[in-house]
């Protein structure tokens, strides 16, 4: 079994443990998720962990916040006048997850963390955001470009960046 390296294709599932020892699996029961090693489509931290892994293991990896979903960062929280929102969003409460579109960063959501007559305070910060994160990885599969000739080929787009990481691998 040869050892994971950039350009191959791997299948993993994966689950992700927090500092307060909240455990869970992005995934739904059975989906694995697949993509090319060094093609940006996944956080850099989880990608850096499956180098040198070989098919079948499973490796425990800490990976700090700015290799995860990125520092927390102020400038990602903003004040929306509830005129600009929709009335099909209403009624929003505290916690809700909302989309937002902007002509500079495209589509992305946004946690409501205040409400008022007439403002919505909105925090775009992934909820991962500022906390290193402990992933816990099975590599599944693993295949070489040399291997399968649809690897080769393949092109893998990057997923979506928030906060300057990749916020979820292509496809998800």
């Amino acid at each position: 079994m040869s050892a994971v390296n950039a350009g191959d294709r791997v299948k993993v599932i994966y689950t992700i443990c927090l500092e307060n020892g909240a455990r869970f699996r992005p995934l739904h029961a059975g989906d694995t998720l697949e993509f090319t090693v060094g093609c940006d489509a996944v956080l850099p931290g989880f990608e850096r962990a499956l180098l040198d892994m070989s098919e079948g293991e499973t490796r425990q990896v800490k990976v700090a916040a700015e290799d995860a979903y990125g520092p927390y960062r102020p400038d990602k929280i903003f004040t929306l006048s509830r005129s600009e929102v929709l009335p099909k969003v209403e009624p929003l409460s505290v916690g809700d997850v909302v989309r937002v579109a902007s002509s500079e960063e495209g589509e992305f959501f946004a946690v409501v963390r205040e409400l008022t007559d007439t403002q919505i305070l909105l925090d775009a910060n992934h909820p991962l955001c500022g906390q290193d994160i402990t992933f816990e990885i099975q590599l599944l599969e693993v295949s070489t470009p040399d291997s399968d000739p649809a690897a080769s080929t393949a092109l893998t787009e990057a997923a979506p960046r928030r906060n300057g990481t990749v916020h979820a691998a292509s496809g998800m």
